[in-house]
């Protein structure tokens, strides 16, 4: 290749650099002539670094500057005798220096490339972001020399980072305080009617009736208000977690083996279509909120039924240690990897797994928060195309949040 086609192949490749949005500097620029078929001479260099359109300094083997080039000086508005040295430290943000220096010492003696931002005057006064990156360099018998560095003004970016993390903190606000006006309405505006639904249902049931129409319809508000009463303590459990009052327990002793069979009788009703199948080993004897564990045993098998492999058995399983109770609940299907991070967050669990099923998404959240108060928890093995989720709960929990 010929000079002038090697000039001419690196005036081309030398446009990546000035890409909108890259991050031009000295070290890029430099290690890529150095690629180049002929090396450049040291007045080449310094042409190139002296003209470059980023800030550039050097600092030889005691760690002070002995160099930077017109564009740092133009930026600063000082002159290169002021700059020398420890000069250049000056004009480094009072705030920002003991970091600032201490990271390019801690750099420098180890002898290993950094990154930093911090805030330098500029000539008008003003301090600005700047992005620095230094990197060690060898003389030409190949010793450590010192460091060479490069900077770039990147302040409008951290003004436009600050004003979208305000935005978002804004709006954030915005939604924690309609949903706590949605939540009062829920907490009061909702369950009053419906607590005058169901008492009316309750009376309707007792009205003679020689065909049964008005009992099978009684039958449909009274399901459909306790459905509604469902979501509503879902959502005010939800609001108590996220203002980080817990879930509250009254731990009184019981036994999870009635627990466990009581809840699958009921989900048998309800899902005719599913073998749900239960079985124990060893003592289930412990303290517990008889309501929240059911619960949250209820919310596991649920979800095993809604999500697992469409009419595959759900095989639920209790096993008692000295210490704790482990209660299982295993459906084939496995989860996607994807959605294991989030699986606990609320309204997730339906959205993501494509089928919203009666509920909101809240299970899985509510039944862990459930374990927590009762100083357990909660942990899924998802493996060979099978989902097992175990709720493990000390027998006399020490931690559990009492009501207020």
């Amino acid at each position: 290749m010929t000079e002038e086609e090697t000039r001419g192949a690196g005036a081309t490749r030398l446009d990546t650099f000035a890409e909108p949005g890259s991050t031009l500097s000295v070290a890029r620029v430099v290690a890529y002539f150095s690629a180049m078929p002929r090396a450049l001479t040291a007045t080449e260099y310094r042409l190139l670094v002296e003209h470059s359109p980023v800030m550039t300094w050097r600092a030889g083997l005691d760690a002070r500057c002995d160099y930077f080039n017109a564009k740092w000086l133009a930026f600063t508005g000082r002159t290169l005798e002021q700059e020398l040295g420890d000069g250049w430290a000056e004009g480094v943000h009072p705030e920002d220096l003991g970091r600032c220096v201490g990271h390019y010492l801690d750099h420098f003696r180890r002898r290993e490339a950094f990154e930093m931002e911090y805030r330098l005057r500029r000539h008008d006064g003003e301090y600005r972001w700047i992005f620095d990156r230094g990197v060690p360099f060898a003389d030409e018998s190949g010793e450590f020399a010192g460091f060479i560095g490069s900077c770039v003004d990147v302040d409008d970016r951290r003004r436009a980072q600050a004003d979208q993390q305000r935005h978002d903190q804004e709006q954030l606000a915005l939604a924690r305080d309609f949903e706590k006006w949605i939540l009062a309405i829920v907490g009061h505006g909702i369950r009053d009617p419906l607590n005058s639904i169901k008492l009316a249902s309750h009376v309707l049931w007792q009205v003679p009736d020689m065909t049964g129409l008005v009992k099978r319809h009684t039958e449909v508000v009274t399901r459909g208000a306790n459905r509604i009463q469902h979501i509503v303590g879902d959502l005010l459990d939800l609001a108590r977690e996220r203002e980080g009052c817990g879930i509250a327990v009254e731990p009184r002793p019981i036994d999870l083996h009635a627990v466990c069979r009581r809840m699958v009788g009921e989900l048998e009703s309800i899902a005719r279509d599913r073998t749900i199948t239960f079985d124990a080993d060893g003592d289930g004897h412990g303290a517990w909120d008889e309501y929240r564990i059911m619960q949250a045993i209820s919310n596991l098998t649920s979800n095993a039924v809604t999500h697992g492999t469409p009419g595959s058995p759900v095989h639920v399983r209790l096993s008692g240690e000295a210490s704790r109770v482990t209660v299982e609940v295993r459906n084939e299907g496995a989860i996607p990897a994807e959605l294991l991070p989030r699986l606990f967050e609320p309204f997730r669990s339906g959205r993501h797994l494509g089928t919203r099923g009666d509920g909101l998404g809240l299970g899985l959240f509510i039944a862990r928060a459930i374990a927590h108060a009762h100083g357990g928890a909660i942990e899924v093995d998802n493996q060979d195309d099978a989902t097992t989720f175990r709720l493990v709960l000390p027998r006399n929990p020490t931690n559990g949040k009492q009501p207020a």
